[in-house]
């Protein structure tokens, strides 16, 4: 058993005890041909094989794990759309037109979430309730301020400034200065949305295999062959969706990607009374710090909270004592309340914080990087890498990110990197 899911028999989350949609994949049993080959069956494998299935191309997604097995799965469940990078940020990086084109995909890819839920009827639990970005300080506040102004300059909507006051009132805390609401985004059960997007996927004629580990991908005679302790595959291309679960498939993939951990926690069910004062907008909420704290209300009124967690993941159940600090701090009134649920997952981070599109061979496609905002973002990118597909269209013909994202150094000295980044991080939230 590796570590990954050893830590996940030992840690199971909130969503494997709770999910409706039921998983539909089977294993890959013997060898097998197809047009492309997905590995990784999560947000954008699933919405890519979506995209291709509907057009006739013979697509198999596998995936080592069960559906939604990695951060698909694991997640938060937030529905927040649009990059990291400000509207003013993506401007000045990729100049005004191509800057301003991701800016409009970013807005769209909640609505892509959306299309997805209605269009295939999946049991998620969605919430359309909003996201809330309390600010925790002075300095957050203004940066949140800047976020708002660049993000409403050419008549984004569903955006609001918040005042202490208001914060106060919709979180149950009065922890924040300040901060903002986008009302178009929201919350869903993140294991029912994924395995929703698999039936959706087998219903239009793709093949999703869960238990299926990709061990190697190569060229060979003319196609790519795809081989698995199972079976083998051959495909004429392969789209390589395994996010931050990459590990040993790709190097210059490998390379691009920084993994973290992040740990969750969910509480026993709150009162009824207490309940009611704690987000009683059912907005999902995540604060300024950039080692931020993310949380909302459940429907059995159990408040699910997250952050950063161990480079490794955890050990043991004292592993999640910080994030339970950190949801006293927000909310103490919490302290004796039980904690019902830990678990963790890996979160695929760039040096330049925002997700990529890379091809490091003709035929081969690779996904990656977002950064925290993989339910809309890795949606948005499965389906645009369908189009992409259909259409032939090359790397350079995508608007978004491309190429490798800037290349992290080896193993060793990445742990190193991100160890010293959250600890610079974490006292940069202290004083701005």
């Amino acid at each position: 058993m590796t570590y990954q899911s050893d830590c996940l028999a030992r840690f199971p989350s909130y969503w494997m005890d709770t999910a409706e949609e039921e998983d539909l994949s089977s294993p890959l049993d013997g060898d097998a041909t197809c047009d492309v080959a997905i590995i990784g069956a999560g947000y954008t494998g699933l919405a890519c094989a979506v995209g291709l299935a509907e057009q006739g191309i013979d697509v198999r997604v596998l995936d080592g794990g069960f559906v939604g097995w990695g951060g698909s799965g694991r997640n938060s469940g937030s529905v927040i759309r649009g990059f990291k990078s400000s509207r003013s940020d993506l401007v000045r990086s990729f100049g005004t037109e191509r800057g301003g084109a991701m800016a409009a995909f970013g807005d769209r890819t909640a609505a892509a979430v959306y299309g997805m839920i209605d269009r295939f009827g999946i049991a998620c639990d969605l919430r359309r309730t909003g996201w809330l970005l309390p600010a925790h300080n002075a300095a957050g506040l203004r940066r949140t301020e800047e976020r708002y102004r660049s993000w409403t300059a050419d008549g984004t909507e569903g955006l609001e400034l918040l005042d202490q006051a208001q914060v106060a009132g919709m979180l149950g805390s009065e922890a924040y200065v300040g901060g903002m609401i986008d009302r178009e985004c929201g919350a869903l059960h993140p294991l029912s949305y994924a395995r929703g997007l698999a039936r959706g996927a087998i219903s239009l004629g793709a093949k999703v295999h869960g238990g299926s580990r990709v061990l190697s991908v190569a060229r060979k005679d003319g196609h790519w062959e795809l081989r698995g302790a199972t079976g083998t595959v051959r495909a004429d291309r392969v789209l390589i969706a395994a996010n931050a679960y990459v590990d040993g498939l790709e190097r210059r993939v490998e390379r691009s990607i920084a993994t973290i951990h992040t740990h969750m926690i969910a509480t026993d069910p709150l009162p009824a009374e207490l309940a009611a004062t704690i987000l009683p907008g059912r907005q999902t909420a995540s604060d300024s710090r950039r080692i931020l704290y993310y949380w909302h209300l459940e429907r059995d009124n159990r408040l699910l909270f997250g952050t950063r967690g161990l480079l490794n993941g955890p050990r043991s159940d004292r592993d999640f004592d910080h994030v339970r600090k950190g949801l006293l701090s927000i909310y103490p009134q919490l302290a004796g309340i039980g904690i019902s649920h830990r678990w963790a997952g890996r979160v695929g981070m760039t040096k330049d914080f925002l997700p990529h599109i890379d091809q490091p061979e003709p035929g081969l496609w690779a996904a990656y990087g977002y950064c925290g905002r993989g339910v809309a973002m890795a949606t948005s990118y499965g389906m645009l890498l369908a189009r992409a597909m259909v259409s032939n269209a090359g790397l350079s013909d995508i608007d978004m990110p491309r190429g490798p994202a800037p290349q992290l150094p080896g193993r060793a000295l990445k742990s190193l990197g991100i160890v010293a980044a959250t600890q610079f991080y974490r006292l940069l939230d202290l004083v701005d």
